[in-house]
């Protein structure tokens, strides 16, 4: 599986998940414990029509900042969830951090640490959904975005109720 997210769109909008629903998971590697548990979930959400896409991809535990050229794709696109979730008024971080971390050879140099799973829903190619996701009081996990799917794949759980 690539390190790099095949999707580049523009994505955003406040419109409640509706129509084509897709979903693109993220893990570190190895993918294993509780990431295959959510992976055999949002599979059975695509078999049973839920989900109209979904795909998964692993990326690195961390990320030279400094290395855009290598990991551009990637740092691009938590750009676009951390935009999303701004736009909201909420928050990606943690688990999606930036911080300096230590070289072998003397020097530091700034590193974006990955979380070990995250998900983004589109709806209509619209970014409707990043999680995990916190508007300070309440953090919604990629859990919390499964179970919503589950219940009723019109809202997420970062939705206000209607």
């Amino acid at each position: 599986m690539p390190e790099e997210m095949q999707r580049s769109d523009n994505h955003g909008s406040d419109e409640p998940v509706g129509g084509e629903i897709a979903v693109h998971l993220w893990s570190r590697r190895p993918v294993c414990g509780p990431r295959t548990t959510a992976i055999d979930r949002f599979t059975e959400l695509a078999a049973t029509g839920v989900v109209d896409d979904f795909d998964i991809q692993t990326w690195p535990e961390e990320i030279p900042v400094s290395q855009r050229s290598e990991h551009g794709e990637v740092l691009e696109t938590v750009d676009r969830y951390e935009q999303w979730a701004t736009e909201r008024g909420l928050s990606l971080r943690p688990p999606f951090e930036t911080r300096t971390s230590s070289l072998l050879v003397g020097g530091s140099t700034e590193v974006l640490r990955l979380p070990m799973i995250a998900v983004a829903v589109y709806a209509d190619d619209d970014l409707v959904g990043v999680y995990p996701c916190t508007d300070g009081e309440t953090t919604w996990s990629v859990t919390d975005c499964i179970d919503a799917l589950t219940a009723d794949p019109t809202a997420l759980p970062h939705e206000p109720k209607q």
